[in-house]
Formats: structure tokens, sequence, C-alpha cells
């Protein structure tokens, strides 16, 4: 046999030992990447079966607290047990909607115990209403733990995922939650105050309704895809599709308008864009508006505008008008704020600002107050006294004192900057 066929035959076995170590070796990291992430899928499961266990009993406890102390600290539990099965969820492999009521529980499980801490901590009872929700989410984080505790660990992620499906179907008639919170079912199902009960407009008659707004003929604009939900809108763009525009199917008013061009320069102030705001609120009939922030940001002022009651500020009914700092154009609107919350109110508080004022930190100067609506995490309103404040390291704050109870309802932190005042 002569060298070339026997160098040959070398380099092809060597080349297939190579080859089948290589595979070898690839099949051995894969399979230990495979356990690790099954161990990491194992100890999730566990995770979360301890934190609704622990939710569970809490619950179980909370029902017969009496205390504020003691009714704080199972509060405090909640929520941390609530953000450890969410951190939990997030890491199984659940690539679906199935589990998305099981998330909602133990979301608004952390959410209803913060809800309570605050009324505690401002003196306030707990209600029969509020014992009877703790039973019931009580009921359901018993359901889930046993649901968990059924469920095999030492299997593949598939066969996982199908259990957990299972765990999945006994939260589908998981009940509809009201308290004042973020994540409280009656948020996402509010509907605009301003179009309760006004008749529904022709999509011609909206169009006519959007087209005077822009200050445009009818026929520069066409109908695009309708919104619906809370609050149906018809929805227009410019025959350039540059400009949209939406109007409220019920009682026609404008619910946002962008002007997508390009801004290249900014040769207005800020003054500037206010005074043109203003004057544009004034022009489309909008009155009784106070100006409050602002931002410049890519060649557009946004200034937010809410509405003025008296002597009483009501930041829930806010109107957005962006201008663009070239040219001093209006290429943004936005009322949906003002639609969703606007109403007929009477505002009467309690306390005096001079009481009210004993509850703001002595470590605060104040420089001025007023009365002031503002909304709450569960998108409620309470009035308050707003004072703004100076406070020992030049911070600038905003503190809100219930104008009813003097509980101190909020704190927020002025930025200020060349580019605006916003809120912290």
């Amino acid at each position: 046999m002569n060298k070339k066929k026997i160098f040959g035959i070398v380099f092809v076995c060597a080349l297939i030992v190579t080859l089948g170590c290589t595979t070898v070796s690839g099949y051995m990291t894969a399979n230990r990447y495979k356990m690790q992430l099954n161990q990491n899928y194992q100890r999730a499961l566990n995770d979360l079966n301890g934190s609704v266990d622990n939710i569970g009993t809490t619950l179980d406890k909370a029902a017969y607290a009496n205390t504020a102390t003691q009714q704080n600290g199972l509060a405090a539990k909640l929520m941390r047990e609530s953000s450890m099965a969410k951190a939990a969820i997030s890491t199984l492999p659940i690539t679906d909607t199935s589990m998305d009521k099981v998330s909602k529980f133990i979301t608004q499980v952390g959410d209803f115990a913060m809800t309570l801490s605050n009324k505690v901590s401002a003196h306030q009872k707990i209600t029969d209403e509020e014992y009877g929700t703790m039973l019931n989410l009580e009921k359901y984080a018993k359901t889930l733990q046993s649901d968990l505790m059924n469920i095999n660990t030492n299997v593949e992620p598939t066969e996982l995922t199908g259990s957990l499906e299972k765990t999945a179907n006994d939260f589908t008639d998981f009940p509809t939650l009201i308290y004042d919170g973020p994540f409280s079912d009656h948020v996402m199902q509010r509907k605009p105050k301003m179009t309760q009960g006004k008749s529904e407009l022709l999509q011609g008659n909206a169009q006519n309704t959007a087209a005077e707004f822009l200050g445009l003929k009818q026929e520069q604009l066409k109908h695009t895809q309708d919104t619906t939900g809370n609050m149906p809108t018809y929805n227009f763009t410019t025959n350039d599709g540059t400009v949209t525009i939406s109007v409220t199917k019920n009682g026609g008013y404008i619910s946002e308008m962008q002007n997508s061009r390009d801004i290249t320069s900014e040769k207005l102030t800020y003054e500037d864009a206010s005074k043109i705001a203003q004057a544009f609120l004034k022009s489309r009939g909008i009155t009784d508006m106070r100006e409050s922030y602002y931002v410049i940001t890519d060649g557009r002022c946004v200034i937010n505008y809410a509405y003025r009651l008296d002597n009483i500020v009501c930041y829930p009914d806010l109107i957005k008008v962006k201008v663009a700092l070239d040219n001093g154009e209006i290429v943004g609107f936005d009322s949906v704020g003002y639609l969703m919350n606007h109403t007929t109110r009477k505002l009467t508080p309690k306390l005096t600002a001079d009481e009210a004022q004993k509850n703001v930190s002595p470590r605060l100067k104040v420089e001025s107050r007023e009365l002031a609506l503002i909304p709450t995490p569960g998108l409620h309103e309470v009035l308050c006294y707003e004072f703004r404040c100076k406070g020992s390291n030049g911070d600038r704050v905003l503190v809100y004192i219930n104008a009813n109870t003097g509980y101190e309802e909020q704190i927020l932190i002025l930025q200020i900057s060349d580019n605006g005042v916003l809120t912290q």
C-alpha cells in the first residue's frame, strides 16, 4: 500500500474520531444545559409552591388580626410573598396566556395587601366586604397550592407546561375584585365619564368634526380602522398619512391627534409654546384649564393642562398639547384623561389649610398651598391640599394632605431642567 493511501486512511480515521468526539461532547454539553434548565424550572416551581402556601396561611391569619400593627405586618408579608411568586412564574416555561389568570391572582394579592396597609396606616377600619375578599383570595390560594403539589417536577418542559395549563383551568372563574389599587379589575373596566349617556355619532359626522379641529376640509381625511374597547373611536388620517386623529363614537369628542412630521430645528422657547397652546385650547372652546408641567423632547414641547374648578385644580382631568418648536404648529393633542374623568363635582374640604399643614414634615419649608383633586392608585379621587415646599437639600417637593382626614396621601419631587418640569 503506497504512502498516499495510508495517509488518506489515517486522515479519514482521525476525522471520524474527531467528529465522534465533537458529537459526544456536544451531546453531553446539551444534556448538561438541559439538566440545568430543568433544575431551574423545578426550583421555580418549588418557590412558587412555597410562596402560594405562605399567601394562603397569611390570608387566613389576616382575617383574624385586630390591631394595626398585626394587620400591617401581615400585609407586608403578603406583598413579599406575592413578589416572590411573580418572580417564580416568570421563570417557568410558559409561552402562551394559559397562566394569565394565575398571574393576575398573585398580582392582585400583593396589590390588595398594599391597599389594606395604606388604609390601616390612615387609621381606617377594614370593612366586612374586604374581609370577604380576603376569604375569597385564601380559597383560591389553597386551590392553587393544591394543584401545584400535584405537579410532577421531574418531567420535560412540554409536560410541565401541560400540567400548568390544568392548574390554570381552576382560575377560569376567578372573580372580579374591586378595591382601590392599580391592578383592581375596576380600573380596566372604567368607561369615560364624558361619553356616558351620549348618542353615537355617524362616521361622516365624526369625520367632519375631525376636519374642523384640524382646520381641513372633510375630503382631506380618510377613514381608517376604528378602535373598540371602553372608549370606541372613529380614526382618521390625512391623505399623506402624517396626521392621525380619533373621535369618540359617543359624544363626538376629539380624544387624540398626532402629527408625525419631522422637526429639525428649535426656534421657539417654552414660553412661546405655552402661549400658543393656551390660544389653541381657547380657540377650540376648551376653557378653565390650568397649565401644570411640561417637557421638551425632539423639537416638541408637551404641556399638561389640568381642569380648574373654582379654586381647586383637578389633576385627573388632564389634557396634553404638543407644540412644534420650529414653527409653533400644534402637532399633538391628548384629552383621554379629561374624557375619562371629567364630571360634575361638589368638593368641600373639612380641614382648613392651616390644619392640614400641621401634617407636613417640619423638614420642609412651605412656599405655597392650594386645594387639588388627585387620583389614587386605583383611579378614584381624593381632595387634598397641595403644599409646594423646599427641602433642606434644595429639593422642590409637593406634599398632598387629605383635606378631610389629614392623611398624607402623596409626596412628589419636582424635576426641573432646561427640558421641562416633571414630577417623580
